[in-house]
């Protein structure tokens, strides 16, 4: 914009996000970043909680740039429950708002969803709708070009960790479409997709000595990784991940591969996926390996028994995979809380988001365990592979990216 279209750049008193935006129109004045969002720019320096000089002059055009540049996007409180006024007179007026009705700063749609509960670090919420996303609460600041690393939007001092993918339910869908269709009397379109999913070994290990199956879905270009889209399906050793082959349906000496492998291999690959770029983040719990606390699934995907059944065996979960009730709403209801959070805490107190929000918050009526999570022998058989499936993304990413 300030290259490109210099005059508006010129007249623009103040830069917005959709957050910031939204709680602006309430407040009836600018409303500041919320610290979590504001990460999302590409301006502001997580760990050090301030606007990076060096980014702001290469936006700004040089350093004479850089002041003009910081008057237009405001200061951003470090407190994520910060009161920023109270409503407007228009809505007070125009809808009957009490006059009370004090304005926090908004957040974007993926800090929300992190609040739909009081998570704590090492849990992890995973949205399985169109789209698939990775989150985690973290006191580890470890950033890294493969996935998101914000603010917390609450707890000062923590991070928030995101894997996004677009090839999520679509491409589930796209192997889903290539089985038989259920019988007329099966009103789960999903119903042949589970049974090959739950009727399938990991790995479509059927015996011993049976290589490893693993493979890539990406009817859409990917994110994580970056590559076009596409299918590669690829074998390996089961003990140690050796043996790296690209697998093709022509060469008949090669393992037959079916359409209902593909089902459950494709649920495998996203969780696996997601383990690789979290392991890092994840401690041991105990005597158990690097795992999540628990897994919380939200969106449409949530509700498939098979799915939550693979992603407990790849990704493990100390105390087993959860699903949220409130489903695909799980967004709204982080903002509420953290609406709830910031209104409501203790001025002399400042109770933490979840001390205040898990004092309130019952599990009973809220969660639904759906699968017991950690199994000792599936974690370890895909830990087995875990080298292998990079490796069969970076192969993949040298002829493929985009």
């Amino acid at each position: 914009m300030r290259r490109r279209r210099p005059q508006v750049y010129d007249a623009t008193s103040r830069i917005s996000l959709c957050s910031s935006f939204l709680a602006s129109v309430f407040l009836g004045a600018i409303a500041p970043f919320d610290i979590s969002d504001v990460t999302g720019m590409n301006l502001w320096d997580i760990n050090a909680e301030a606007w990076n000089q060096q980014l702001l002059e290469l936006t700004a055009g040089g350093a004479e740039g850089v002041q003009a540049l910081r008057k237009k996007l405001g200061d951003v409180p470090t407190d994520g429950g910060v009161i920023l006024g109270h409503v407007s007179a228009y809505f007070v007026e125009r809808f009957g708002f009490t006059p009370d009705c004090r304005i926090t700063a908004f957040t974007g749609d993926n800090p929300a969803t992190i609040l739909s509960l009081p998570l704590r670090p090492l849990d992890a919420i995973v949205s399985l709708g169109t789209s698939s996303t990775f989150l985690m609460n973290t006191p580890n600041y470890k950033p890294d070009p493969s996935y998101h690393f914000m603010n917390h939007p609450t707890t000062k001092g923590h991070y928030m960790f995101m894997l996004c993918y677009k090839n999520g339910g679509l491409a589930r869908e796209k192997v889903r479409d290539t089985l038989p269709k259920p019988g007329p009397d099966e009103k789960d379109p999903w119903a042949n997709f589970n049974n090959s999913v739950l009727g399938t070994p990991p790995l479509d290990i059927a015996k011993e000595g049976d290589p490893a199956k693993l493979g890539l879905y990406f009817p859409l270009p990917e994110i994580v990784p970056n590559v076009q889209a596409g299918t590669w399906r690829y074998t390996c050793n089961a003990q140690d991940g050796s043996s790296l082959s690209e697998h093709h349906d022509s060469d008949s000496t090669k393992t037959k591969w079916t359409a209902e492998a593909d089902a459950r291999i494709i649920v495998e690959s996203q969780a696996l996926s997601m383990r690789l770029r979290s392991q890092g983040l994840v401690s041991a719990i105990g005597d158990l390996p690097a795992q999540p606390r628990r897994i919380y699934l939200v969106g449409g995907g949530s509700l498939n028994p098979a799915i939550a059944r693979v992603f407990g065996d790849v990704l493990g979960g100390a105390e087993g995979v959860y699903r949220l009730d409130v489903g695909g709403n799980a967004c709204a209801l982080g903002g509420a809380y953290k609406a709830l959070w910031a209104c409501e805490r203790d001025g002399e107190k400042r109770e933490s988001f979840d001390e205040l929000i898990g004092a309130r918050w019952k599990e009973e009526g809220n969660i639904q365990k759906v699968d017991d999570g950690y199994r000792e022998k599936e974690y370890k058989m895909y830990g087995n592979v875990l080298g292998a499936f990079e490796e069969m993304e970076k192969r993949v990413l040298s002829v493929a990216k985009n």
